[in-house]
């Protein structure tokens, strides 16, 4: 049988494949081959009604054995670029179309084709252009909140968001997860739910949780979430327009900004002061939604006073405005009872309530939950089949265990002991540290908010805070408009009692330092 060769000649053929095949890469010397056949195929240089050479003749121009070149030949079989005809030889699968097949990597030294300038459906002629097709984020000009990944590496991390991990109650939790998985529970942690929840769960939101916040729901009003983050972007998912506008806490809580603004909402800032929001008929008049944390303001803690709250209300009722009350931490309260939610005061269904167990039970483990009227839960449970289907059953049968069993609460009331202690000793090194007068503390949240003099630079006192091992929050993070550099956030859920006084020591130097400079 004679063989036709390549349009190319054997000493093209082999310049070729030196772009290819490198007998010092580490790479399987058969697979380079494989990757120069590959593109040659691919650029038409085989035509389908002529036969490849053969694995000796490929061989000898390529410099490489024989077997490599068989191997090689039956990697592109089993792909379906080439096919054995009985009695006649191998050839190049009819399917491959050089006007349509993606071209192959390109191997040692060759030079890839150029990206084109913007994405069009057609000949893909190089790499994929990622910036073209992945959307700029539309909050991309708002601030971040700092992550701090590397907080447990610090000595003094005085952050609000993080667990201190020694006060988690591993056993009690471990038992929970046990018994999720034995007897009449294991076939709730490990079903697929579709679009709904851990009956035992919700029943435990119902009862246990929501009570003390002044709401009385039933489980067709209560969705589950993983965590605050998903249940906001449900929300905004699902109600947020291109053309609606949020009114917003300023300073407030960033990520849910960024959550808003990627549903195409605007974002309008409202002043903040020791009485929480400022909530008017106006602005109710210029958004149709509002989003709070009235229990402990983020970032500052303080709690919306009832006088506010029921302005608020008003205001929403009279322009027919939604508020969304995140309630992060309520329960973390260190004098009086927990003050009511924002929706034990609604009459009206027009108020959204987001709950997250994160600030208590862990923050890795992601559970939160959403009351609002049944309907909207219900196109929420809609929307969130399709997205994320529901939350890990075994996690949600696991905290129903632990809160139906009283462990949640046992644990709540230590840890909010343990957290007035920190509370305590927080506010007095403050202010035996701090070079300026400490301003009125809330008695609530996970943080002080500490506001400096005018010459008082929180975001490079951070800085320097963070060179003696502690970690802080600049103040100016957390503001949409106006940004002010004389504030800091300390934290004090994440850092050991003992750490405390020392870790405020080197605080207190730090901002010496700035105010030195």
């Amino acid at each position: 049988m004679k063989v036709e060769p390549l349009a190319d000649s054997d000493e093209a053929i082999g310049a070729r494949a030196r772009q290819y095949i490198d007998p010092d890469s580490k790479e399987p010397l058969f697979q380079q081959v494989r990757r120069f056949l590959e593109q040659s195929l691919l650029e038409g240089r085989f035509k389908p009604h002529r036969p490849l050479p053969s694995s000796r003749h490929l061989a000898g121009v390529l410099g490489v054995s024989r077997n490599t070149v068989s191997a090689a030949y039956q990697e592109l079989t089993a792909l379906g670029l080439i096919e054995s005809r009985p009695r006649s030889g191998l050839y190049a699968a009819a399917a491959v179309d050089p006007e349509s097949s993606p071209s192959a990597p390109a191997g040692p030294g060759a030079t890839p084709p150029a990206a084109p300038s913007a994405h069009t459906r057609g000949v893909h002629t190089g790499q994929v252009d990622w910036g073209a097709r992945v959307p700029r984020p539309l909050g991309d000009d708002l601030p971040h909140a700092a992550a701090h990944v590397d907080w447990n590496r610090h000595p003094f991390p005085f952050l609000p968001g993080q667990p201190e991990l020694g006060t988690f109650p591993a056993r009690a939790w471990l038992r929970a997860l046990n018994e999720a998985l034995a007897g009449p529970h294991l076939s709730a942690s490990l079903r697929d739910s579709v679009d709904g929840d851990d009956e035992l769960l919700v029943q435990a939101i119902c009862r246990e949780i929501l009570p003390p916040r002044g709401m009385s729901v039933t489980p067709s009003e209560v969705i589950v979430t993983n965590g605050a983050q998903q249940a906001l972007s449900l929300l905004a998912d699902l109600l947020i327009r291109p053309d609606s506008t949020v009114s917003v806490e300023n300073p407030g809580y960033v990520d849910a900004w960024h959550i808003f603004r990627n549903a195409g909402a605007t974002l309008r800032p409202l002043a903040v002061d020791a009485g929480g929001a400022r909530f008017t008929r106006a602005d109710a008049a210029a958004s149709e939604f509002v989003y709070l944390t009235p229990s402990h303001h983020h970032p500052t803690s303080v709690t919306t006073t009832y006088a506010r709250r029921a302005a608020i209300l008003r205001a929403a009722q009279s322009e027919d405005a939604l508020v969304i009350e995140d309630d992060f931490d309520s329960e973390v309260r260190f004098r009086g009872r927990p003050t009511p939610s924002l929706k034990s005061l609604d009459r009206t269904g027009r108020v959204i309530y987001v709950g997250t167990f994160s600030k208590f039970v862990a923050p890795g483990l992601r559970l939160g939950f959403i009351v609002a009227d049944a309907p909207l839960i219900a196109a929420l449970r809609r929307r969130r089949r399709y997205l994320t289907k529901h939350p890990a059953g075994h996690l949600q049968r696991a905290l129903g265990i632990f809160i139906e069993s009283g462990e949640y609460h046992r644990a709540l009331r230590a840890h909010r002991r343990h957290l007035v202690r920190k509370w305590e000793a927080v506010t007095e090194g403050l202010e035996r540290h701090l070079p300026f007068d400490l301003p009125p503390v809330p008695a609530g949240g996970l943080s002080v908010w500490v506001s400096g003099p005018p010459e008082f630079d929180g975001t490079r006192a951070t800085e320097l805070a963070r060179t003696r091992g502690v970690l802080v929050d600049a103040g100016e993070r957390f503001y949409l408009a106006d940004p002010e550099r004389h504030h800091i956030r300390v934290g004090f859920n994440a850092i050991p009692l003992q750490a405390i006084p020392r870790g405020l020591e080197l605080l207190g130097e730090a901002i010496r330092e700035q105010l030195a400079e």
